[in-house]
């Protein structure tokens, strides 16, 4: 299987050795490639700007916690002075903000005299697509000399670590933790009415924490009680709220370029203009994300949203004299209907708007779309032939890949889902 990152032509980011004394912090220098053109440029701005809110928010919180009130100074946005900061920062009533803790610890920015734009992070680990895969060579000669004229292919295969998650009692306990710290970390952004636009494993960073230094250990550990997970949620560069919809775009507004596509829901995929809608329904972009994300931790895949060949060709024998984006998207509905994504009838007013627009010959599902069903589908598409082994995580996976964005769960109710109970330990 092959893997792209949409996100490649952005920047270059390089960790600082993380050999020396155990009290040396390390950090993420990551360039931004301006030489690319405004909108990595844009999208750097756009990084620095949710980088400074969530800095500054656990600042005040620091200064809640250490001195009992906060000293957090509200000024006008160097970005344009209608939007002051408290417009864009709201002390919440809790002292404690879990979910900073698993957002990306901006440091600061600076430019060079070339005008190269530099971000500063603390680093915080690997990411998760790193732990769920492994690259190998290709195993004949016909393969590699294939490979070597495809720039930037890799071939995945799902990991020990994946196999750990999947075939033992804490393996699952894992997943549920670092789901759990994923809307964590959403809820913070949420709650600020930002939406991430780019979850995916990629940008999910993991460190195992060593209980006596603190920091990241450098090998995946084998005993379970040895570390702490520790998961934050990193590159910003294609959020959206009100203000960067408004300054921190291009004239046309967030574009698919933005986007990765396995992740993206489907009133991304078929509306260019769909974050004009209200806020709440932006916002459950991220939660279509998550479901994504549970579903390639339960397959050991990127690929989730695949047909088989024989589908395909009939497929396209209806898509004959289409272009290509028409066939991709129509590939990507039925791979929909496969997964009882897309139910005519059921999945609310997208579903009968779209429907209709989408006179390309793809008929609906002709099974019925029963929980037994999803799971038997599931578990035939798993590598090891598991599946879900958590049927509140198989509903809530359904319940974050509804077609309607309304209907899916806030973050809020999704952490209040029955997976997460008792909630994990962290």
């Amino acid at each position: 299987m092959s893997k792209g990152d949409n996100n490649r032509n952005r920047s270059s980011s390089n960790p600082e050795c993380q050999d020396g004394p155990s009290n040396y912090t390390l950090y993420i220098l990551k360039r931004i490639m301006v030489e690319k053109g405004s909108a990595v440029y844009l999208s750097g701005l756009r990084e620095k700007y949710f980088g400074e809110i969530f800095l500054n928010a656990s600042m005040c919180y620091e200064d809640v916690l250490l001195g009992g009130k906060s000293n957090c100074v509200f000024e006008t946005s160097q970005y344009d002075s209608e939007y002051s900061f408290q417009d864009k920062f709201r002390l919440h009533g809790a002292i404690y903000e879990e979910g900073l803790n698993h957002i990306a610890r901006y440091v600061e920015s600076f430019e060079s005299r070339s005008n190269e734009i530099w971000l500063v992070f603390s680093y915080e680990g690997v990411s998760l697509s790193k732990l769920l895969y492994t690259v190998e060579d290709a195993n004949n000669t016909a393969e590699k000399e294939r490979l070597e004229q495809v720039k930037q292919v890799q071939i995945l295969h799902p990991s020990k670590w994946w196999r750990w998650v999947k075939t033992t009692e804490e393996g699952q306990e894992e997943m549920r933790n670092l789901i759990w710290q994923l809307l964590l970390a959403l809820k913070s952004c949420h709650d600020r009415n930002i939406t991430h636009r780019d979850i995916k494993p990629e940008n999910m960073v993991i460190c195992f924490e060593d209980p006596e230094s603190g920091r990241c250990l450098k090998d995946t550990p084998t005993k379970v009680n040895s570390f702490s997970t520790k998961m934050r949620i990193i590159d910003f560069g294609s959020g959206i709220d009100e203000f960067t919809i408004k300054h921190l775009y291009a004239s046309t507004g967030p574009t698919r370029a933005e986007q990765t596509y396995e992740y993206t829901p489907p009133e991304a995929l078929l509306n260019a203009t769909w974050y004009q809608g209200s806020t709440s329904s932006n916002l459950k972009y991220d939660m279509w994300s998550v479901g994504v994300v549970m579903l390639e931790m339960v397959l050991g895949t990127p690929n989730i949203f695949q047909i088989n060949a024989f589908t395909r060709a009939l497929l396209d024998r209806h898509l004959e004299g289409w272009n290509d984006g028409v066939k991709e998207l129509a590939y990507k509905f039925r791979s929909f209907m496969e997964l009882c994504i897309l139910i005519p009838g059921v999945s609310g007013s997208y579903s009968k708007k779209y429907h209709k627009a989408n006179q390309v010959g793809v008929s609906p599902a002709s099974w019925k779309c029963s929980e037994d069903f999803f799971s038997k589908q599931i578990k035939a598409r798993d590598p090891l032939k598991i599946g879900f082994t958590n049927i509140w995580a198989l509903r809530l996976v359904r319940h974050l890949l509804q077609w309607d964005p309304e209907d899916r769960p806030s973050v809020d109710e999704a952490l209040r889902h029955p997976y997460f109970q008792p909630p994990p330990r962290g």
